[in-house]
């Protein structure tokens, strides 16, 4: 986990314990109302063992909204990198939604193929394209017309949802 979340989930057991003492609630006070025992309470409290279950069972008991608990900036870079692999579908997915919903490329009939090619994306990815296309039709934006042992994709003439 890191030693920078430990540290932040210490903070927030700090401020739990505090609002729990400010009120005069017990530990077995806050195990009643939760149904968690008071050994789970208090090791949140120190900052171990949190689940986000428990956190707003907690908050619950403690008629505390757990955005106040978050007082100071928390760094939200990652711990580890997204893989190669995921970045480079988000970056297809972008695109292609870039190609359906804010460009005229589906207003004639378009095979996975011309998706691929237009894309500059590898051939080998067609079956994946074919998935990403027809969910597109699922949502209405595209319809398809199937001619043999392919099918050719258009805008839909039905609805043209905006995609923001």
């Amino acid at each position: 986990m890191g030693d920078i979340n430990e540290q932040i989930l210490e903070e927030i057991g700090e401020q739990l314990r505090i609002q729990r003492e400010k009120i005069y609630y017990s530990l077995k006070d806050v195990a009643n109302m939760t149904g968690l025992t008071t050994n789970t309470i208090a090791a949140i409290e120190r900052g171990k063992g949190a689940s986000l279950n428990n956190f707003i069972l907690i908050c619950r008991a403690l008629k505390i909204q757990p955005h106040t608990i978050f007082k100071k900036q928390i760094d939200l870079t990652p711990l580890y990198n997204i893989p190669p692999e995921s970045k480079r579908r988000i970056e297809l997915t972008k695109e292609l939604d870039e190609l359906v919903y804010n460009s005229d490329f589906f207003e004639v009939p378009r095979r996975v193929s011309d998706v691929i090619k237009q894309m500059d994306a590898d051939k080998e990815q067609s079956n994946r394209f074919s998935v990403y296309l027809g969910s597109y039709c699922e949502e209405g934006t595209l319809e398809y017309e199937k001619h043999g042992n392919y099918k050719e994709y258009r805008k839909s003439k039905r609805s043209k949802p905006i995609k923001k």
